[in-house]
């Protein structure tokens, strides 16, 4: 059986047929760790990089080898029309290992490494379960290959191009033309970097630079500058591969080494089945196609891929992780599964505990709530399991007492992984949300006692959030007290690129907590379990956790870039019956009467925050949780620039900064009904922290 890239995972092929707008995917490790040199040595034994300053001296054909100034189809045809008056477009020194050569019978002799590596790639692709193979057809005799080096001279690099042509397929530009469909062209490239093991992102430079398709919106050309491209740093052994329609991209120049690299070019084309008609749909809308067989790919199955972590290593990558779901009759529960399934780097790591809060006298509400079978063929193409991996209890939303009950029983339901994920059953994730979040956690001073926790920016079911979905950062902060609990509300805050372009993609340290994206070590579940006996209990949940980790004494930090997304539309079933919790029923229900469980769960937490009540720890006190908030709990007040949470004020998303998910809430959406619309527009710049 063929060799296949190791680290090639279903989200691979699902962002490269998917989501044509962000076609990319970075793969660390794809071969063993020798690999990258192992290769290297066989190209200098063979001639095609020279060897190094001290060994060749002064000699710059043994330096270069058989590597000659890389020139394009367009420098061609520019120096022939100027007569030489103008430079090459690229900066580097390259040579393609050709087909010929390549189909001798001692190439494998010869060119072990080499061979092997074509052969993973090739092999991987054109396995008979790949989703590519639906609809895409490769030709691997057409194979091509290059290597290329650029000097670390400061400036030899490659400007934004397409290796398709000179510009990519585009939103409203894509063909679906006979010749597009019929013609064999670049479809894959794979890039592989062959640099030194202690390439610096910083001192080396170098990047490949990933651009993203343009929104058609009004924003700014500094907003584009800052969140149109992802930067790719060139580390040994990490391969690149992306949609050669489809992804623009840039070599940056290498300043201090040169920049080694082997790409790999499959060809293949779009296949029509018979009269079936391809459909390529970029826009919001669905695509429509009259016949039975159409592909319809929405772009807005998945919104961008988060940055991939250059450090985590094979232990992270493997690391199991508990998702807790409190669910109350909402019918993006599976929804919300699948979309954890599908953007997992590892699928099969991920254990999910579903408390289903359902009418259990109604077949039909058991069917539609609690029974995945619409998405079974989803959870087989990703290989999750969903007898080993699903865990649920169920109980009659008429028992159900509240979010934190809910929450309670879902944490019941762990079984010993190391992480735990607490969300909401209503939300969708970014590619590669798994290996981003334990990076990002481990990125923490003491991973073991710090929480990743905010609120996320808003999607609309049924599809998602799109590939131009927002993914800049939001931080929690005091908002207001209420007028009739006393309960401190918080909302969130969207954060300018205060990391600096993904360069120092750091934790933002916060102090309150979102019960409906939370992300920590398994190990607090011991030291901060929820309170299950909080019945009735809707606002003032989150302050109670958040003073609780406080003196105990974990941290809590929001992630530099949104990881996911939340529907805060309410569900119209939870109006119905009467609930006013996101995830806990009817919190009216108590055996003591109908209002006092809640009215006890709040004088609880009313203690708490006076340093009193249960569940607080000795590490620090209530009273440096009160000051370092910038709030008096004891007169209700709001401290002068409490807001900002210790930022500076350009930190924050202004109002002129029209930005994606502007008319929702990240307050929680728990004060708006579902049909009070003006309430929500005329709350908008309060929510979203604009002043």
């Amino acid at each position: 059986m063929a060799e296949k890239l190791s680290g090639w995972t279903p989200k691979t092929e699902h962002l490269l047929f998917h989501n044509c707008g962000t076609g990319y995917d970075i793969i660390d490790h794809a071969l063993e760790a020798s690999f990258p040199l192992n290769l290297l040595n066989e190209l200098r034994t063979n001639g095609w990089i020279g060897g190094d300053d001290e060994r060749c001296g002064d000699n710059k054909a043994k330096r270069k080898g058989r590597l000659v100034p890389a020139r394009t189809a367009l420098d061609v045809n520019l120096q022939s029309f100027l007569g030489g008056f103008l430079d090459s477009v690229r900066g580097d020194e390259s040579a393609f290992i050709s087909r010929e050569e390549r189909s001798r019978s001692d190439f494998s002799v010869n060119y072990p490494f080499l061979h092997r590596f074509i052969s993973c790639i090739e092999s991987t692709v054109t396995k008979d379960d790949w989703l590519f193979q639906q609809h895409f057809e490769f030709d691997t005799s057409q194979t091509s290959v290059q290597l290329a080096t650029y000097s670390g001279d400061g400036k030899s690099g490659y400007p934004r191009h397409c290796d398709r042509g000179m510009t990519c397929t585009q939103e409203g530009n894509h063909s679906n033309s006979d010749d597009e469909v019929g013609k064999m062209q670049r479809l894959l490239t794979f890039v592989y970097y062959l640099t030194p093991s202690d390439w610096d992102d910083q001192l080396d430079g170098g990047a490949l630079r990933m651009f993203l398709p343009e929104k058609n919106d009004d924003a700014s050309e500094e907003a584009n500058n800052n969140h149109g491209y992802f930067d790719v740093t060139p580390h040994s052994g990490r391969m690149v591969v992306f949609r050669s329609d489809v992804m623009e991209h840039e070599v940056m120049p290498s300043k201090r080494r040169d920049r080694i690299a082997i790409t790999v070019w499959l060809y293949g084309r779009q296949v029509r089945k018979g009269n079936d008609k391809l459909v390529v749909s970029l826009g919001k809308d669905s695509a429509k196609s009259g016949s039975g067989g159409a592909i319809t790919i929405f772009d807005n199955v998945l919104p961008p891929p988060l940055p991939i972590a250059e450090s985590i290593n094979q232990q992270q990558k493997e690391a199991t992780i508990f998702v807790a779901i409190p669910s109350y009759r909402d019918i993006e529960t599976f929804p919300t599964i699948k979309s954890l399934i599908e953007t997992s780097n590892n699928p099969q790591r991920i254990y999910i505990g579903v408390v289903f809060q359902i009418d259990t006298s109604s077949n039909e509400e058991i069917e539609q709530f609690t029974s995945g079978n619409n998405h079974a063929s989803c959870f087989k193409k990703y290989r999750w399991n969903q007898q080993t991996n699903l865990r649920t209890i169920t109980i009659d939303h008429r028992h159900a007492t509240g979010p934190c009950y809910a929450r309670h029983l879902a944490q019941s339901l762990h079984r010993g992984e190391q992480y735990i994920l607490q969300i909401d059953s209503h939300m969708r994730f970014r590619p590669g949300w798994d290996d981003y979040l334990i990076h990002q956690l481990n990125q923490c001073q003491e991973p073991s006692m710090s929480v990743l926790t905010t609120y996320p920016p808003n999607y609309d079911p049924p599809h998602g959030p799109g590939s131009h979905a927002e993914t800049l950062g939001t931080i929690l902060v005091p908002w207001k007290f209420d007028d009739k609990d006393g309960m401190l509300r918080q909302k969130g805050r969207f954060m300018n690129n205060v990391t600096g372009s993904n360069q120092d993609n750091s934790n933002i340290p916060c102090l309150l907590f979102a019960a409906g994206f939370n992300f920590s070590h398994s190990s607090l579940l011991e030291l901060c379990p929820y309170d299950g006996k909080l019945h009735g209990l809707f606002f003032g949940e989150e302050i109670s956790m958040a003073v609780r980790l406080f003196t105990n004494g974990v941290d809590l930090f929001a992630p530099p870039e949104t990881v996911c997304y939340h529907k805060w539309k309410r569900n119209p079933l939870r109006e119905k019956q009467g609930a006013n919790s996101d995830n806990g029923g009817d919190a009216s229900i108590d055996a003591n009467g109908p209002t006092r469980g809640r009215e006890a769960s709040l004088n609880v937490v009313r203690m708490q925050l006076r340093g009193m009540g249960r569940g607080l720890g000795t590490e620090r006190t209530v009273k440096q949780f009160e000051e370092s908030l910038g709030v008096d709990f004891e007169k209700l007040e709001l401290l002068k620039g409490c807001e900002n949470v210790g930022l500076e004020d350009k930190a924050f998303v202004s109002s002129s900064q029209r930005i994606a998910g502007d008319d929702t809430t990240l307050s929680g959406g728990k004060e708006v009904a579902e049909n009070d619309m003006s309430t929500v527009m005329s709350l908008v710049s309060q929510f979203m922290g604009n002043k």
